[in-house]
Protein backbone atom coordinates (compact mmCIF):
# COMPACT_ATOMS: atom_id res chain seq x y z
CA UNK A 1 0.00 0.00 0.00
CA UNK A 2 1.35 3.54 -0.97
CA UNK A 3 1.49 5.08 2.29
CA UNK A 4 3.59 7.16 4.57
CA UNK A 5 4.94 4.35 6.97
CA UNK A 6 8.67 4.70 7.04
CA UNK A 7 8.88 0.67 5.67
CA UNK A 8 6.72 1.50 3.05
CA UNK A 9 7.90 4.21 1.73
CA UNK A 10 11.68 2.71 2.31
CA UNK A 11 10.11 -0.40 0.04
CA UNK A 12 9.15 1.76 -2.67
CA UNK A 13 12.59 3.64 -2.61
CA UNK A 14 14.81 0.40 -3.27
CA UNK A 15 11.83 -0.65 -5.56
CA UNK A 16 12.44 2.47 -7.60
CA UNK A 17 16.24 2.07 -7.54
CA UNK A 18 16.33 -1.32 -8.47
CA UNK A 19 15.33 0.28 -11.72
CA UNK A 20 18.56 1.52 -13.77
CA UNK A 21 16.72 3.97 -15.58
CA UNK A 22 19.76 5.61 -17.07
CA UNK A 23 18.90 8.58 -19.22
CA UNK A 24 18.50 8.33 -22.51
CA UNK A 25 17.89 4.36 -21.71
CA UNK A 26 14.75 2.15 -22.76
CA UNK A 27 14.77 1.46 -18.70
CA UNK A 28 13.49 5.06 -18.66
CA UNK A 29 10.05 3.43 -20.14
CA UNK A 30 10.51 0.31 -17.24
CA UNK A 31 10.61 3.01 -15.07
CA UNK A 32 7.38 5.03 -16.34
CA UNK A 33 5.63 1.53 -16.02
CA UNK A 34 6.22 0.89 -12.74
CA UNK A 35 5.12 4.16 -11.77
CA UNK A 36 2.21 3.92 -13.59
CA UNK A 37 1.50 0.33 -12.16
CA UNK A 38 2.32 1.17 -8.73
CA UNK A 39 -0.21 3.99 -8.70
CA UNK A 40 -2.94 1.88 -10.53
CA UNK A 41 -3.16 0.02 -7.15
CA UNK A 42 -5.10 2.75 -5.90
CA UNK A 43 -9.12 2.60 -5.16
CA UNK A 44 -9.42 6.34 -6.95
CA UNK A 45 -7.63 5.09 -10.14
CA UNK A 46 -9.48 1.97 -9.92
CA UNK A 47 -12.52 3.78 -10.14
CA UNK A 48 -11.52 6.22 -12.86
CA UNK A 49 -8.45 4.76 -14.50
CA UNK A 50 -8.79 8.14 -16.82
CA UNK A 51 -7.20 9.68 -13.94
CA UNK A 52 -4.16 7.89 -14.41
CA UNK A 53 -2.21 8.31 -17.71
CA UNK A 54 0.63 7.36 -19.55
CA UNK A 55 1.60 10.58 -21.60
CA UNK A 56 3.91 10.19 -25.01
CA UNK A 57 6.94 12.57 -25.27
CA UNK A 58 6.25 14.06 -28.47
CA UNK A 59 8.97 13.01 -30.96
CA UNK A 60 11.11 11.44 -28.58
CA UNK A 61 13.73 9.47 -30.69
CA UNK A 62 13.13 6.58 -27.64
CA UNK A 63 9.12 6.48 -26.97
CA UNK A 64 9.22 7.48 -23.84
CA UNK A 65 6.18 8.73 -21.40
CA UNK A 66 5.79 11.16 -18.84
CA UNK A 67 3.15 9.63 -15.62
CA UNK A 68 0.39 11.48 -14.82
CA UNK A 69 -1.88 10.84 -12.33
CA UNK A 70 -4.87 13.66 -10.49
CA UNK A 71 -6.27 13.01 -7.14
CA UNK A 72 -9.35 15.12 -7.18
CA UNK A 73 -9.72 17.18 -4.09
CA UNK A 74 -13.11 16.85 -1.76
CA UNK A 75 -14.93 19.26 -1.59
CA UNK A 76 -14.88 19.87 -5.36
CA UNK A 77 -12.46 22.63 -6.25
CA UNK A 78 -10.15 23.92 -9.46
CA UNK A 79 -7.13 24.56 -7.18
CA UNK A 80 -5.10 22.18 -8.16
CA UNK A 81 -0.94 21.43 -6.77
CA UNK A 82 1.51 19.70 -8.90
CA UNK A 83 3.95 17.25 -7.45
CA UNK A 84 6.74 16.52 -9.43
CA UNK A 85 10.12 15.05 -10.15
CA UNK A 86 12.08 12.72 -12.56
CA UNK A 87 12.85 9.26 -12.94
CA UNK A 88 15.59 9.20 -14.98
CA UNK A 89 19.39 9.02 -13.10
CA UNK A 90 22.89 9.10 -14.32
CA UNK A 91 24.85 6.38 -15.12
CA UNK A 92 26.69 4.17 -12.27
CA UNK A 93 30.24 4.54 -14.30
CA UNK A 94 31.85 6.32 -11.15
CA UNK A 95 31.07 3.60 -9.00
CA UNK A 96 34.06 1.61 -10.98
CA UNK A 97 34.09 -2.04 -9.61
CA UNK A 98 31.08 -1.80 -7.87
CA UNK A 99 28.72 -0.21 -10.69
CA UNK A 100 26.97 -3.63 -11.17
CA UNK A 101 25.49 -2.87 -7.34
CA UNK A 102 24.77 0.87 -7.57
CA UNK A 103 21.13 -0.07 -8.03
CA UNK A 104 21.05 -2.54 -5.49
CA UNK A 105 21.81 0.32 -1.99
CA UNK A 106 22.09 -1.80 0.67
CA UNK A 107 24.88 -3.95 -1.14
CA UNK A 108 26.28 -0.87 -2.43
CA UNK A 109 26.34 0.48 1.22
CA UNK A 110 27.84 -2.54 2.92
CA UNK A 111 30.12 -2.24 0.21
CA UNK A 112 31.05 1.05 -1.10
CA UNK A 113 34.16 1.57 1.62
CA UNK A 114 36.27 -0.58 -0.92
CA UNK A 115 35.99 2.18 -3.08
CA UNK A 116 37.59 5.72 -2.83
CA UNK A 117 35.21 7.98 -1.28
CA UNK A 118 35.75 11.66 0.63
CA UNK A 119 36.43 11.85 3.75
CA UNK A 120 33.15 12.93 5.00
CA UNK A 121 31.59 10.08 3.22
CA UNK A 122 33.30 7.63 5.08
CA UNK A 123 32.21 9.51 7.92
CA UNK A 124 28.16 9.18 7.16
CA UNK A 125 29.03 5.42 6.13
CA UNK A 126 30.21 4.71 9.57
CA UNK A 127 27.39 6.70 11.37
CA UNK A 128 25.04 3.70 9.86
CA UNK A 129 22.38 6.80 9.11
CA UNK A 130 23.34 7.35 5.55
CA UNK A 131 21.92 4.77 2.28
CA UNK A 132 24.41 4.86 -0.58
CA UNK A 133 23.40 4.27 -4.29
CA UNK A 134 22.80 5.80 -7.45
CA UNK A 135 19.64 7.86 -7.27
CA UNK A 136 18.46 7.23 -3.54
CA UNK A 137 19.15 11.06 -3.90
CA UNK A 138 18.71 12.46 -7.37
CA UNK A 139 15.70 11.85 -7.10
CA UNK A 140 14.01 8.59 -6.33
CA UNK A 141 13.48 9.54 -2.37
CA UNK A 142 11.80 12.37 -3.60
CA UNK A 143 9.75 10.31 -6.29
CA UNK A 144 9.13 7.58 -3.73
CA UNK A 145 7.73 10.31 -1.23
CA UNK A 146 5.31 11.96 -3.55
CA UNK A 147 4.19 8.83 -4.69
CA UNK A 148 3.42 7.68 -0.96
CA UNK A 149 1.88 10.97 -0.42
CA UNK A 150 -0.39 10.58 -3.11
CA UNK A 151 -1.53 7.01 -2.13
CA UNK A 152 -2.49 8.64 1.46
CA UNK A 153 -4.61 11.94 0.12
CA UNK A 154 -6.52 9.49 -2.24
CA UNK A 155 -7.88 8.03 0.50
CA UNK A 156 -8.81 11.21 2.53
CA UNK A 157 -12.56 12.52 2.54
CA UNK A 158 -11.29 16.10 2.82
CA UNK A 159 -8.46 17.75 1.32
CA UNK A 160 -8.30 21.79 -0.03
CA UNK A 161 -6.79 20.82 -2.92
CA UNK A 162 -6.62 18.42 -6.15
CA UNK A 163 -3.24 17.13 -6.58
CA UNK A 164 -1.47 16.01 -9.49
CA UNK A 165 1.29 13.96 -9.66
CA UNK A 166 3.45 14.43 -12.48
CA UNK A 167 6.94 12.41 -13.16
CA UNK A 168 9.19 12.41 -16.39
CA UNK A 169 11.75 11.47 -18.15
CA UNK A 170 15.40 12.76 -18.95
CA UNK A 171 15.97 15.48 -16.61
CA UNK A 172 19.77 14.59 -16.63
CA UNK A 173 20.18 14.76 -20.22
CA UNK A 174 18.03 17.31 -21.37
CA UNK A 175 14.44 17.61 -19.85
CA UNK A 176 12.49 16.92 -22.95
CA UNK A 177 10.67 14.89 -20.53
CA UNK A 178 9.29 18.08 -18.60
CA UNK A 179 9.96 19.99 -22.11
CA UNK A 180 7.37 17.14 -23.72
CA UNK A 181 4.93 17.63 -20.19
CA UNK A 182 3.91 21.46 -20.92
CA UNK A 183 1.67 21.11 -23.47
CA UNK A 184 0.26 18.35 -21.67
CA UNK A 185 -0.21 20.37 -19.01
CA UNK A 186 -2.10 23.06 -20.72
CA UNK A 187 -4.44 20.15 -22.16
CA UNK A 188 -4.92 18.56 -18.74
CA UNK A 189 -5.23 21.97 -17.88
CA UNK A 190 -8.71 22.44 -19.70
CA UNK A 191 -9.82 18.75 -19.88
CA UNK A 192 -9.95 18.53 -16.16
CA UNK A 193 -10.80 21.80 -15.22
CA UNK A 194 -7.71 22.37 -13.43
CA UNK A 195 -5.87 25.82 -11.87
CA UNK A 196 -2.49 25.43 -10.92
CA UNK A 197 -1.60 27.07 -8.11
CA UNK A 198 1.80 25.73 -6.97
CA UNK A 199 4.21 23.35 -8.80
CA UNK A 200 6.44 21.45 -5.69
CA UNK A 201 9.88 19.89 -6.64
CA UNK A 202 11.68 16.76 -4.35
CA UNK A 203 14.90 17.48 -5.27
CA UNK A 204 17.46 16.51 -2.52
CA UNK A 205 18.43 19.20 -0.63
CA UNK A 206 21.76 21.05 -1.33
CA UNK A 207 21.89 23.14 2.04
CA UNK A 208 20.56 26.45 2.80
CA UNK A 209 22.63 29.08 4.15
CA UNK A 210 21.91 28.45 7.88
CA UNK A 211 20.23 24.70 8.14
CA UNK A 212 20.53 21.40 5.76
CA UNK A 213 16.85 21.37 4.86
CA UNK A 214 15.78 23.93 3.03
CA UNK A 215 12.83 25.44 0.49
CA UNK A 216 13.76 26.36 -2.26
CA UNK A 217 11.44 29.38 -4.24
CA UNK A 218 14.05 29.84 -7.61
CA UNK A 219 15.74 27.78 -9.63
CA UNK A 220 18.81 29.03 -11.72
CA UNK A 221 19.16 28.96 -15.34
CA UNK A 222 21.35 27.51 -18.07
CA UNK A 223 22.88 28.38 -21.47
CA UNK A 224 25.37 25.99 -23.17
CA UNK A 225 27.60 28.33 -25.43
CA UNK A 226 29.31 26.03 -27.81
CA UNK A 227 32.52 27.06 -29.88
CA UNK A 228 33.25 25.27 -33.02
CA UNK A 229 37.14 26.14 -33.88
CA UNK A 230 38.49 25.65 -37.35
CA UNK A 231 42.30 25.79 -37.77
CA UNK A 232 44.84 25.25 -40.72
CA UNK A 233 45.56 21.81 -41.39
CA UNK A 234 49.50 21.16 -41.76
CA UNK A 235 51.52 17.93 -41.45
CA UNK A 236 53.13 17.40 -37.57
CA UNK A 237 56.60 18.09 -39.54
CA UNK A 238 55.59 21.16 -40.65
CA UNK A 239 53.83 22.54 -37.35
CA UNK A 240 54.03 26.09 -38.53
CA UNK A 241 52.47 26.07 -41.55
CA UNK A 242 49.04 25.15 -39.65
CA UNK A 243 46.41 26.27 -37.03
CA UNK A 244 45.48 23.86 -34.51
CA UNK A 245 42.22 23.86 -33.15
CA UNK A 246 43.29 21.98 -29.94
CA UNK A 247 45.52 24.72 -29.45
CA UNK A 248 42.76 27.36 -29.70
CA UNK A 249 40.73 25.34 -27.54
CA UNK A 250 43.38 25.18 -25.03
CA UNK A 251 43.09 29.03 -24.73
CA UNK A 252 39.49 29.60 -24.47
CA UNK A 253 39.46 27.12 -21.26
CA UNK A 254 42.40 29.24 -19.79
CA UNK A 255 40.17 32.23 -20.03
CA UNK A 256 36.70 30.70 -19.03
CA UNK A 257 37.18 27.52 -16.96
CA UNK A 258 36.24 28.48 -13.27
CA UNK A 259 36.67 32.33 -14.63
CA UNK A 260 35.15 34.28 -11.34
CA UNK A 261 33.75 37.06 -13.99
CA UNK A 262 31.41 34.17 -15.38
CA UNK A 263 29.78 33.97 -12.61
CA UNK A 264 26.15 35.64 -11.50
CA UNK A 265 24.85 36.89 -8.57
CA UNK A 266 21.86 36.92 -6.71
CA UNK A 267 20.52 37.65 -3.28
CA UNK A 268 24.04 38.32 -2.04
CA UNK A 269 24.63 34.53 -3.56
CA UNK A 270 27.25 33.47 -5.71
CA UNK A 271 26.86 30.59 -8.35
CA UNK A 272 28.80 28.58 -9.97
CA UNK A 273 31.21 29.59 -12.56
CA UNK A 274 31.51 29.02 -16.52
CA UNK A 275 32.69 25.09 -17.38
CA UNK A 276 33.65 22.86 -20.06
CA UNK A 277 31.52 20.35 -20.28
CA UNK A 278 32.74 18.82 -23.49
CA UNK A 279 36.44 19.16 -25.39
CA UNK A 280 36.87 17.20 -28.38
CA UNK A 281 38.06 17.22 -31.76
CA UNK A 282 36.53 16.16 -34.47
CA UNK A 283 39.07 14.24 -36.89
CA UNK A 284 37.44 11.29 -38.48
CA UNK A 285 40.20 9.09 -38.63
CA UNK A 286 43.61 8.83 -36.92
CA UNK A 287 47.04 10.87 -38.76
CA UNK A 288 49.47 13.09 -38.03
CA UNK A 289 47.98 15.64 -39.21
CA UNK A 290 47.15 18.53 -36.60
CA UNK A 291 43.50 18.46 -36.11
CA UNK A 292 41.70 21.14 -38.20
CA UNK A 293 38.50 21.33 -36.31
CA UNK A 294 37.29 21.01 -32.77
CA UNK A 295 34.74 21.56 -30.75
CA UNK A 296 33.90 22.67 -27.17
CA UNK A 297 30.79 23.56 -24.77
CA UNK A 298 30.46 24.87 -21.47
CA UNK A 299 28.03 25.07 -18.89
CA UNK A 300 26.83 28.75 -18.18
CA UNK A 301 24.54 29.61 -15.08
CA UNK A 302 22.03 32.31 -15.29
CA UNK A 303 19.38 34.47 -13.11
CA UNK A 304 19.73 37.61 -14.72
CA UNK A 305 21.91 36.98 -18.42
CA UNK A 306 19.94 37.13 -21.70
CA UNK A 307 21.20 34.90 -24.25
CA UNK A 308 22.33 38.03 -26.16
CA UNK A 309 24.57 38.55 -23.27
CA UNK A 310 25.97 35.39 -23.10
CA UNK A 311 26.35 35.49 -26.96
CA UNK A 312 28.40 38.46 -26.73
CA UNK A 313 30.84 37.92 -23.41
CA UNK A 314 31.88 34.39 -25.15
CA UNK A 315 32.40 36.03 -28.51
CA UNK A 316 34.75 38.19 -26.93
CA UNK A 317 36.41 35.31 -24.97
CA UNK A 318 37.06 33.50 -28.41
CA UNK A 319 38.39 36.51 -29.72
CA UNK A 320 40.78 36.75 -27.22
CA UNK A 321 41.92 33.26 -27.65
CA UNK A 322 42.14 33.14 -31.39
CA UNK A 323 44.68 36.15 -30.60
CA UNK A 324 46.74 34.36 -27.85
CA UNK A 325 46.63 31.11 -30.15
CA UNK A 326 47.55 33.12 -33.08
CA UNK A 327 50.43 35.64 -31.52
CA UNK A 328 51.80 31.80 -29.62
CA UNK A 329 52.14 30.36 -33.16
CA UNK A 330 53.82 33.66 -34.58
CA UNK A 331 56.06 33.59 -31.55
CA UNK A 332 57.15 30.04 -31.79
CA UNK A 333 57.15 30.09 -35.02
CA UNK A 334 59.89 32.80 -35.56
CA UNK A 335 62.06 31.17 -32.80
CA UNK A 336 62.13 27.93 -35.70
CA UNK A 337 62.56 30.30 -38.25
CA UNK A 338 58.95 30.10 -39.62
CA UNK A 339 57.42 33.45 -40.89
CA UNK A 340 53.80 32.52 -41.19
CA UNK A 341 51.57 35.04 -40.17
CA UNK A 342 47.79 33.98 -39.93
CA UNK A 343 44.60 36.12 -39.06
CA UNK A 344 41.60 34.80 -37.41
CA UNK A 345 38.18 36.28 -36.68
CA UNK A 346 34.77 34.72 -35.03
CA UNK A 347 31.47 34.33 -35.93
CA UNK A 348 28.10 33.83 -34.83
CA UNK A 349 26.23 30.50 -35.49
CA UNK A 350 23.99 32.90 -37.14
CA UNK A 351 26.29 34.54 -39.21
CA UNK A 352 27.62 31.49 -40.30
CA UNK A 353 24.51 30.17 -41.55
CA UNK A 354 23.74 33.01 -43.06
CA UNK A 355 26.85 32.71 -45.16
CA UNK A 356 26.16 28.82 -45.53
CA UNK A 357 22.58 30.04 -47.22
CA UNK A 358 24.20 32.60 -49.55
CA UNK A 359 26.53 30.10 -51.13
CA UNK A 360 24.09 27.12 -50.89
CA UNK A 361 21.53 26.33 -53.60
CA UNK A 362 18.27 24.57 -52.05
CA UNK A 363 19.64 25.43 -48.19
CA UNK A 364 16.29 24.43 -46.39
CA UNK A 365 16.76 21.01 -48.57
CA UNK A 366 20.28 19.97 -47.59
CA UNK A 367 20.18 20.72 -44.13
CA UNK A 368 17.10 18.71 -43.55
CA UNK A 369 18.67 15.90 -45.29
CA UNK A 370 21.58 16.34 -43.44
CA UNK A 371 20.28 16.17 -40.35
CA UNK A 372 17.77 13.27 -41.43
CA UNK A 373 20.96 11.49 -41.71
CA UNK A 374 22.82 11.79 -39.18
CA UNK A 375 22.43 8.37 -36.80
CA UNK A 376 19.99 7.86 -34.10
CA UNK A 377 22.39 7.14 -31.48
CA UNK A 378 23.94 10.95 -31.18
CA UNK A 379 21.94 13.26 -29.11
CA UNK A 380 20.64 16.67 -29.39
CA UNK A 381 24.13 18.07 -28.57
CA UNK A 382 25.36 15.72 -30.79
CA UNK A 383 23.83 16.32 -33.78
CA UNK A 384 23.66 20.16 -33.60
CA UNK A 385 27.62 20.11 -34.03
CA UNK A 386 27.08 17.91 -36.71
CA UNK A 387 25.03 20.06 -38.34
CA UNK A 388 27.40 23.45 -37.59
CA UNK A 389 30.50 21.70 -39.11
CA UNK A 390 28.28 20.78 -41.87
CA UNK A 391 27.28 24.13 -41.99
CA UNK A 392 30.91 25.21 -41.90
CA UNK A 393 31.91 22.96 -45.42
CA UNK A 394 28.80 24.66 -46.89
CA UNK A 395 29.98 28.24 -46.17
CA UNK A 396 33.59 27.81 -47.78
CA UNK A 397 35.01 29.79 -44.53
CA UNK A 398 38.36 28.37 -44.01
CA UNK A 399 39.95 28.76 -40.58
CA UNK A 400 41.35 29.77 -38.59
CA UNK A 401 38.33 30.62 -37.15
CA UNK A 402 35.80 30.54 -34.46
CA UNK A 403 31.90 29.93 -34.37
CA UNK A 404 30.35 30.83 -31.36
CA UNK A 405 26.78 29.95 -30.84
CA UNK A 406 24.37 27.94 -28.22
CA UNK A 407 24.08 23.69 -27.81
CA UNK A 408 20.80 22.21 -26.20
CA UNK A 409 19.48 22.20 -23.36
CA UNK A 410 18.06 25.51 -22.40
CA UNK A 411 17.34 26.02 -18.49
CA UNK A 412 15.48 29.32 -18.28
CA UNK A 413 15.89 31.10 -14.78
CA UNK A 414 12.17 30.84 -12.43
CA UNK A 415 12.49 33.51 -9.90
CA UNK A 416 10.06 34.05 -6.68
CA UNK A 417 9.77 37.79 -7.95
CA UNK A 418 6.97 38.55 -5.38
CA UNK A 419 5.14 40.05 -7.91
CA UNK A 420 1.98 37.75 -8.45
CA UNK A 421 -0.44 36.43 -6.13
CA UNK A 422 0.10 33.03 -6.49
CA UNK A 423 4.11 33.69 -5.95
CA UNK A 424 2.73 35.81 -2.68
CA UNK A 425 0.73 32.72 -1.27
CA UNK A 426 3.83 30.21 -2.01
CA UNK A 427 6.07 32.48 0.59
CA UNK A 428 3.30 32.61 2.93
CA UNK A 429 3.00 28.88 3.02
CA UNK A 430 6.55 28.78 2.96
CA UNK A 431 7.10 30.52 6.21
CA UNK A 432 4.51 28.96 7.55
CA UNK A 433 5.95 25.44 7.15
CA UNK A 434 9.42 27.23 8.58
CA UNK A 435 7.49 28.42 11.62
CA UNK A 436 5.20 25.15 12.09
CA UNK A 437 8.85 23.07 12.11
CA UNK A 438 10.61 25.33 14.28
CA UNK A 439 7.79 24.30 16.62
CA UNK A 440 9.08 20.72 17.01
CA UNK A 441 12.62 21.41 16.81
CA UNK A 442 13.07 21.02 13.00
CA UNK A 443 14.92 24.10 10.99
CA UNK A 444 14.71 24.81 7.67
CA UNK A 445 15.66 27.96 5.83
CA UNK A 446 14.04 29.79 2.64
CA UNK A 447 16.18 29.70 -0.18
CA UNK A 448 15.94 32.04 -2.92
CA UNK A 449 17.53 30.33 -5.97
CA UNK A 450 18.04 26.17 -6.60
CA UNK A 451 21.37 26.24 -8.08
CA UNK A 452 21.56 22.53 -9.01
CA UNK A 453 19.56 22.96 -12.46
CA UNK A 454 16.14 20.97 -12.30
CA UNK A 455 12.97 21.34 -14.47
CA UNK A 456 11.18 23.62 -12.48
CA UNK A 457 12.63 25.98 -15.48
CA UNK A 458 9.86 25.16 -17.41
CA UNK A 459 6.98 25.97 -14.66
CA UNK A 460 6.94 29.40 -17.22
CA UNK A 461 8.84 32.41 -19.00
CA UNK A 462 9.51 34.81 -16.83
CA UNK A 463 11.46 36.95 -20.05
CA UNK A 464 10.61 39.08 -22.88
CA UNK A 465 9.85 36.24 -25.90
CA UNK A 466 11.98 38.59 -27.75
CA UNK A 467 15.07 37.36 -25.67
CA UNK A 468 14.91 33.65 -27.51
CA UNK A 469 15.26 35.30 -30.40
CA UNK A 470 19.10 35.36 -30.73
CA UNK A 471 19.10 31.92 -28.99
CA UNK A 472 16.72 30.37 -31.90
CA UNK A 473 19.05 31.87 -34.05
CA UNK A 474 22.03 30.94 -32.86
CA UNK A 475 21.58 27.04 -32.23
CA UNK A 476 21.99 24.69 -34.56
CA UNK A 477 19.03 22.37 -35.65
CA UNK A 478 16.15 24.74 -33.08
CA UNK A 479 13.30 23.76 -33.97
CA UNK A 480 13.59 20.04 -35.11
CA UNK A 481 16.38 18.43 -33.21
CA UNK A 482 15.30 20.42 -30.39
CA UNK A 483 12.39 22.28 -29.31
CA UNK A 484 11.48 24.84 -26.60
CA UNK A 485 7.74 25.45 -25.89
CA UNK A 486 7.90 29.38 -25.46
CA UNK A 487 4.52 29.90 -26.48
CA UNK A 488 3.12 27.06 -23.71
CA UNK A 489 5.52 28.33 -21.37
CA UNK A 490 3.68 31.39 -21.39
CA UNK A 491 0.50 29.93 -20.94
CA UNK A 492 2.07 28.36 -17.71
CA UNK A 493 3.26 30.74 -15.16
CA UNK A 494 3.35 28.60 -12.60
CA UNK A 495 4.90 29.45 -8.92
CA UNK A 496 7.41 26.85 -7.71
CA UNK A 497 9.12 25.81 -5.07
CA UNK A 498 11.53 22.93 -3.76
CA UNK A 499 11.50 20.68 -0.53
CA UNK A 500 13.18 17.58 -0.69
CA UNK A 501 15.40 15.09 1.37
CA UNK A 502 18.93 15.40 2.56
CA UNK A 503 20.80 14.26 0.38
CA UNK A 504 24.52 14.05 -0.34
CA UNK A 505 27.35 13.67 -3.68
CA UNK A 506 24.78 13.32 -6.42
CA UNK A 507 26.42 12.21 -9.74
CA UNK A 508 29.49 10.61 -7.48
CA UNK A 509 30.20 7.16 -5.92
CA UNK A 510 29.17 8.45 -2.42
CA UNK A 511 25.74 9.61 -3.51
CA UNK A 512 24.00 9.14 -0.24
CA UNK A 513 20.43 9.88 1.45
CA UNK A 514 20.13 10.82 4.98
CA UNK A 515 17.44 7.58 6.14
CA UNK A 516 16.20 9.04 9.26
CA UNK A 517 15.59 12.76 7.99
CA UNK A 518 13.91 11.02 5.03
CA UNK A 519 11.90 8.53 6.53
CA UNK A 520 10.89 9.82 9.73
CA UNK A 521 11.29 13.60 9.99
CA UNK A 522 10.18 14.64 6.11
CA UNK A 523 7.18 12.55 5.16
CA UNK A 524 4.77 14.83 7.69
CA UNK A 525 6.69 18.52 7.10
CA UNK A 526 6.48 17.35 3.26
CA UNK A 527 2.79 16.70 3.45
CA UNK A 528 2.13 20.14 5.56
CA UNK A 529 3.45 22.13 3.07
CA UNK A 530 1.24 20.64 0.30
CA UNK A 531 -1.55 21.24 2.36
CA UNK A 532 -0.45 24.97 3.19
CA UNK A 533 0.41 25.74 -0.55
CA UNK A 534 -3.40 24.93 -1.22
CA UNK A 535 -4.60 26.98 1.85
CA UNK A 536 -3.03 29.81 1.15
CA UNK A 537 -3.90 29.63 -2.82
CA UNK A 538 -7.22 29.74 -1.13
CA UNK A 539 -6.96 32.85 0.40
CA UNK A 540 -7.16 36.56 -1.07
CA UNK A 541 -3.47 37.32 -1.44
CA UNK A 542 -2.84 40.73 1.60
CA UNK A 543 -0.35 42.62 -1.40
CA UNK A 544 3.01 42.11 0.02
CA UNK A 545 5.12 39.63 1.33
Amino acid sequence: MLSLDERNLYRLLLDLVAIPSVSFTEEENRAARFIASTLGELDCFRRDPSLLRLLPVEGDRLGRSIVAALVRGAPETRRTVILTGHFDVVDASACGHLSGLAFSPEEYTRRVGELEIPEQARSDLASGEYLFGRGVSDMKSGLALEMCLLGEISRREKYPANVLFLAVPDEENSSAGMRGAVPWLLRLREEWGLDYVACLNAEPSVGGRSSPAAVYVGTIGKLMPFFLCAGREAHVGDYYDGVSSSLMLAHLAMLLEGAPETAEEHDGERFPPAACLRFRDLVENYSVTLPERAVACYNVLTTSKTPARVLEEMKEAAERALDATLERLARHGERAGSRNRFAGRVLSFAELAERARNRTDGFDSALKDFAESLPDSLDERERCVEAASFLLDLSGEKGPLIVVGFLPPYYPPRLNRRETPGELSLLRAARRLMDEAAVSGVEISLVEVFKGIMDMSYMGFQGEPSELDVLAENMPLWGSAYRFPLDDLKRLGVPIANFGPLGKDDHKNSERLHLPFYLRTLPPLFSRFVELLAEEASRPSPGGE
